[in-house]
């Protein structure tokens, strides 16, 4: 009696393991940021989604499965931010991309060049450190001509006696 009972739970428990696939439709979302002059802001921007019910925010590109509605579409704003300057793009996924890939390229208005070992820059910090090293220069400059100045008045007490 006790050996049925026991071999009753196991192939009920056995029974409720049972899994149905279950397809729900959803579209995968890929997020891109670039700048002005087309350089990829790959470490430098904080790219996002937001659907109904999902935010979704990484540095660098990102990318997203949203399911969608059965029917319909659900719309969604993919953002990107770099530098101070904020880029956004309303985006609108259908039942018919269901299973693909959406890809979504953002342009962030901020121009700057890549330099090696350190590199996106944009353009108002090259600006700003050019400004920088010729306030530099001038000092340096200026420093040397009151350096001469002092010597020449030394030298100049040495050669005359004071009166």
């Amino acid at each position: 009696m006790a050996l049925t009972m026991l071999l009753n739970t196991v192939l009920i428990s056995y029974a409720q393991q049972t899994q149905l696939p279950v397809y729900i439709p959803a579209v995968n979302v890929s997020i891109n940021a670039l700048s002005a002059n087309g350089m990829p802001l790959t470490k430098y921007a904080i790219v996002g989604l937001q659907c109904a019910g999902y935010n979704v925010s990484n540095l660098g590109p990102i990318n997203v499965v949203i399911p969608i509605p059965s029917t319909g579409s659900i719309t969604c704003k993919a953002y990107a931010y770099s530098f101070g300057v904020y880029s956004s793009r309303t985006v609108v996924l259908t039942t018919s991309e269901s299973g693909e890939t959406v890809s979504v390229t953002l342009v962030v208005p901020v121009s700057g060049y890549y330099v090696p070992g350190i590199g996106f820059v944009p353009v108002g910090t090259l600006i700003a450190i050019a400004v920088a090293i010729i306030m530099v220069v001038i000092l340096i400059v200026i420093g040397l001509i009151e350096y001469a100045r002092w010597r020449r008045e030394r030298l100049a007490r040495l050669i005359r006696p004071p009166e």
